[in-house]
């Protein structure tokens, strides 16, 4: 308990938001009979086991592998690649070369969702991890009826726990940072449009929500030092107060 009463993790606006689209989230998808069956994905040979396939049906292997993580198997959806182009950026030691564009983009046509994703991440199969899952989530979102809590302007950030939801967590919150300062709540000073909406702190939440009503914990190893930390303090701190997740184990 804080000197005035409990301290949040989060600023209180942030966490009561991730609380209450978490509950939307599980009202609309299958509530804890889904979440039970659903697995923490992580990157080993369990879930992504070895394949000799190169360039785009290497991509192809990662997003119906991500795709059956997901339960998503049995809804169409085709995948493509785009070349983004590199801008070259004069950073303090050398010249940087950085893709131009997003990792990756969503569309619907004819009831089909068409992901697209940059062709150099075949080189980075956690960032294509990501990147799927964060699209795919995308498809996840428009199958839910009615407005995201808080307004669909928050739809990218609504995304973003999505991931979480579908257990792509630790992909989500290790690849989301190349930083720009940015004045958001959310990111707390940090964003980068391209590779992620949350701060390590909101990930961590995320990722304590998950474990905490799935049960079990992330193993040693699987994120980065400071965002692991993090989960941690996340983990024990909803440990701590029951009360903010009695109600979403509720939720059938």
């Amino acid at each position: 308990m804080g000197l005035f009463g409990r301290t949040r993790f989060l600023d209180p606006d942030v966490e009561d938001w991730c609380l209450e689209t978490w509950a939307w989230l599980m009202a609309n998808l299958g509530g804890m009979a889904r979440l039970r069956q659903a697995s923490l994905v992580l990157a080993t040979r369990e879930f992504f086991p070895p394949t000799e396939a190169q360039g785009h049906e290497r991509a192809l292997y990662v997003f119906e592998r991500v795709k059956s993580l997901m339960g998503l198997e049995e809804w169409p959806a085709r995948l493509e690649p785009f070349a983004r182009p590199q801008v070259q950026r004069v950073g303090p030691l050398a010249l940087i070369q950085t893709g131009g564009t997003a990792n990756g983009t969503f569309r619907v046509e004819n009831g089909e969702a068409v992901i697209g994703y940059a062709s150099d991440l075949v080189g980075d199969p956690r960032h294509m991890i990501a990147t799927f899952s964060h699209e795919l989530a995308h498809y996840l979102l428009g199958s839910i009826r009615g407005a995201i809590p808080g307004g669909n302007e928050l739809h990218e950030l609504a995304t973003e726990l999505t991931v979480a939801h579908a257990g792509f967590g630790v992909f989500g919150a290790n690849k989301a940072f190349h930083f720009e300062q940015q004045q958001d709540a959310f990111a707390q000073g940090w964003r980068s449009s391209r590779s992620g909406y949350f701060s390590e702190r909101t990930w961590a939440f995320a990722l304590a929500l998950f474990t905490t009503l799935r049960g079990g914990e992330i193993p040693h190893g699987q994120l980065k030092p400071s965002i692991a930390e993090l989960a941690r303090k996340a983990e024990r701190y909803l440990k701590r107060n029951e009360d903010l997740v009695a109600s979403l184990r509720a939720i059938d």
